[in-house]
């Protein structure tokens, strides 16, 4: 079986109303920037209602580290033609990788569900009897039977204006809003936590600007950030207020939690994004963003 897309999806961007093109923009240009950064060749992005397409690539899970977007899933095209649909479907549930499928017991069929989403109106057939359709065909041209409730295989329909997309999984992403469209935020990295602090900021658009009293590891923000990151390096809490002058900046993020000290006084507007996390909390999120790196 060969993915010849990868079927992107987004999430609070679809609440932005006449600015969300500029969203969407920024969205296509931070794809293409954590991409080449990882060294993979300039992708094509297209859209289509509420979604991006791109064309499949084998290095696809560096989407994972894209703030903005929600899941995505390597699909495969079809034209919006019943019976093309439905040979596709067969030809894919034939070719299936093993890790779709769970193990099957000697002697006992496997089992399959198909879902379909139609966002394109205009597909004369409802879902619901789209899925019966579909699942009839694959009883036919298969050893499959079908089973509603956690069946071994289950394969989706997508359909919208520009096709039909057939997938096995749904890969979750960052979610958030794409970083860079919520202006620049100082990030004073102290440990760990100031990491997570600097990502949940990047999640909301903000682009950091790190800065620390001792040498620091940013890798782990340069991971999701489509722009290159340079630490500036601190002698006094002072240089904290020229730097903020020079970059345009009055916000200053830090890591700290519930009974944390400040680490000194400033005029900026101080924002701590963990104040009520536990150590566990911010241990378990910091897990999860390094699993996608």
């Amino acid at each position: 079986m060969t993915y010849d897309t990868i079927l992107l999806r987004y999430g609070e961007i679809f609440l932005k109303g006449k600015n969300r093109a500029v969203f969407e923009r920024k969205l296509a240009e931070n794809i293409h920037a954590l991409t080449e950064n990882a060294g993979l060749a300039k992708i094509k992005i297209s859209k289509s209602q509420g979604r991006l397409l791109v064309p499949y690539f084998p290095e696809h899970k560096t989407l994972r580290r894209v703030f903005g977007l929600v899941s995505y899933s390597p699909a495969v095209r079809t034209e919006k033609n019943a019976e093309e649909i439905k040979r596709k479907a067969v030809e894919l549930l034939r070719g299936r990788p093993s890790h779709f499928v769970r193990d099957v017991p000697n002697g006992k069929k496997g089992t399959f569900r198909v879902t379909t989403r139609r966002s394109d109106k205009t597909f004369p057939i409802t879902s619901v009897e789209f899925n019966r359709m579909v699942g009839q065909y694959i009883e036919q041209e298969t050893d499959l039977e079908f089973s509603p409730n956690s069946p071994d295989v289950a394969l989706e329909i997508e359909i919208n204006q520009e096709g039909a997309y057939l997938f096995f999984e749904t890969i979750r992403c960052s979610g958030g809003l794409p970083t860079g469209v919520e202006g620049k935020v100082l990030l004073l990295i102290e440990n760990e936590a100031s990491l997570l602090a600097g990502l949940l900021f990047m999640k909301r658009g903000c682009s950091v600007v790190p800065v620390a009293f001792t040498e620091k590891d940013i890798s782990l923000l340069q991971a999701f950030s489509p722009a290159e990151l340079k630490l500036y390096p601190l002698k006094e809490f002072s240089e904290l207020e020229e730097l903020a002058v020079k970059k345009q900046i009055s916000i200053l993020v830090t890591g700290q939690v519930l009974g944390d000290k400040a680490a000194g006084k400033t005029n900026l507007t101080a924002m701590k994004p963990l104040v009520a996390y536990s150590k566990e909390q911010i241990q378990e999120q910091l897990k999860w963003y390094r699993s996608l790196v």
